[in-house]
């Protein structure tokens, strides 16, 4: 398979270059999301413009939402590429390429060369995965990191040595500059539940423990004791009351769900390869269970076969699942950091029914691709069903006129199935089947991440309503102001201050005064309160408003 780059470096060019397909067309063309991207990108550009490397603010106020990682990286963007999308989002974008060319080691090591491609390969074309390489928030860096750590994890293991090595205790120290405690909770309650389930829980005793907790600290500790002392313990608390306890015991921003919300999270975030977990989940099952155990304290993991690669992958996936699912306040893209464990299972699927040492059913490889067509005819329907050119009974959305031409971006999948089948029908050709549904897939995956996030950037309100303020507002003694509407991107787009009116007579005063004033306020509202303005007034602009699915103004005074 890709026997003319069938070498290491040549993997990591085709890795390189599948990456940058991904992840860096139109990276910074759709404006930001609301409300993580404008939370996490105004808080790096206020942390830039003041120069302050350690305090988070967001509209002036401590942000204590997240640790600092992010910013950093936006930061230096910002230094090298100006204040913008493309900045904001680009540590996402290198960190996928970190987290794809890791994979590929990893694949390497536990199974061999073409599964740690074909990994690699799985991983960056899972529509979730790319997602968040497009999004400026910390999950991408999250997933990098305890990514890391458990590679690195892997390799001492392989290598004979059982303990927690001070490279994946400063990888772990990364992921709790990222995200939290969660950075070292989960990748070390990985680690020890493999050591049980192999009986090897001995080899964690060690002086190199106490190194690789030096490291930890080291690397994650700093910036955690200064912001705790610069702001006298405010940023810490609220960072652990709020966002780690209160996150886990209840459902924040009524982002909550069911035990098994992930699930439909999972099939979804890794199509179009979710179409081959079943049959990969029952072979990596039968390989582990029906394999003799060994308990040897001395055993490598190359004996028996791979089972302990493929234990170590299943505790991997277990921790992360059954821990996000526990936590009340759920997202989709919580659950990222165990997507590289899925790829790897499902690569080595892959690998050994295309060199022919396992065989399943005809039929069940036919359903899969089946499956891969029905995922390109749903996307194409849904498009249509969004663009208001089909009616699906009983199903209520928001129409977006225009959305219907985006029905031919799910067009890869569709070919990529029926060419597989036919290579597969006609000329038993288990090779050219698999380059063709990796070809179509990541053709689809790119397809989508390039241009399908600015099918919806006419219904994002922010970005389109600054635009309509004067363009030397920033330059003058103004100020800014929302009613019963707010979104963060306001803030980093009209690069001030926005101030959140509470009441009718809040918007008379501002609107009343004597400085340049620039209100935001949704045209019901503004209706209802424009006969009570007293001096003058005028519209500047009106969007349609994505999130809020209402019209909203902009009112000036001058």
């Amino acid at each position: 398979m890709f026997r003319k780059l069938d070498c290491r470096a040549g993997h990591y060019a085709l890795l390189i270059l599948v990456w940058a397909a991904l992840c860096l067309p139109n990276l910074g063309g759709p404006s930001l999301w609301d409300i993580d991207e404008g939370n996490n990108s105004e808080c790096a550009r206020e942390m830039w413009r003041a120069g302050d490397w350690i305090i988070p603010t967001c509209n002036y106020q401590l942000r204590t939402d997240k640790p600092v990682l992010l910013y950093w990286l936006q930061m230096a963007a910002f230094t090298v590429f100006g204040a913008g999308e493309f900045a904001a989002r680009l540590p996402s974008a290198l960190a996928a390429l970190s987290a794809v060319l890791t994979t590929y080691e990893l694949g390497r090591r536990m199974f061999n060369a073409a599964a740690g491609l074909l990994a690699g390969l799985l991983l960056g074309g899972a529509v979730l995965f790319c997602a968040a390489a497009h999004f400026a928030n910390p999950d991408a860096l999250l997933n990098a990191s305890c990514l890391l750590a458990l590679f690195f994890f892997w390799k001492d293991y392989a290598a004979g040595r059982h303990g927690w090595s001070p490279w994946s205790a400063a990888a772990a120290g990364l992921a709790v500059l990222a995200k939290g405690p969660v950075g070292l909770l989960l990748p070390a309650t990985v680690a020890f539940l493999f050591l049980a389930w192999r009986w090897q829980l001995r080899g964690l005793v060690s002086w190199r423990l106490l190194t690789s907790f030096l490291v930890f600290l080291l690397v994650a500790a700093p910036w955690y004791v200064w912001v705790t002392v610069v702001t006298k313990g405010a940023w810490t608390v609220g960072f652990w009351n709020k966002h780690n306890v209160g996150r886990f015991t209840g459902a924040m921003e009524s982002h909550g769900g069911s035990y098994f919300y992930y699930v439909p999270i999972l099939l979804l975030g890794c199509a179009p390869w979710c179409v081959f977990f079943a049959l990969t989940a029952w072979y990596t099952l039968h390989k582990v269970w029906a394999a003799k155990p060994t308990i040897a304290a001395n055993e490598t993991p190359n004996g028996p076969g791979d089972r302990p690669a493929l234990q170590f992958l299943l505790c991997w996936i277990a921790v992360y699942f059954v821990f996000f699912s526990a936590a009340s306040t759920k997202l989709p893209n919580y659950i990222l950091p165990l997507y590289p464990a899925l790829a790897l299972l499902t690569a080595r699927f892959l690998d050994q029914w295309r060199r022919g040492e396992i065989r399943p059913p005809a039929w069940l490889i036919g359903a899969s691709l089946a499956c891969l067509a029905l995922i390109g005819v749903g996307a194409a329907v849904g498009a249509m069903a969004v663009g208001g050119v089909l009616t699906l009974p009983g199903l209520r959305m928001r129409l977006m006129p225009g959305m219907e031409i985006y029905a031919v971006l799910a067009a890869p999948l569709m070919l990529g199935a029926a060419a597989a089948a036919w290579l597969l029908l006609r000329r038993s050709n288990r090779t050219g089947a698999l380059i063709a549904v990796t070809a179509s897939s990541l053709l689809f995956t790119a397809l989508v991440a390039g241009w399908g996030a600015g099918a919806v950037e006419g219904w994002k309100a922010p970005q389109l309503l600054v635009r309509t303020l004067p363009s030397d507002q920033t330059r003058r003694d103004s100020r800014v102001a929302t009613y019963a509407y707010f979104q963060p991107s306001l803030i980093f787009y009209c690069q001030r201050e926005v101030v959140c009116l509470g009441s009718e007579q809040q918007v008379l005063d501002f609107l009343q005064g004597p400085l340049p004033s620039y209100l935001f306020i949704p045209a019901d509202q503004w209706n209802a309160i424009e006969a009570k303005v007293r001096g003058p007034h005028r519209l500047l602009g009106k969007r349609r408003d994505l999130y809020q699915n209402r019209d909203v103004v902009v009112v000036t005074n001058e």
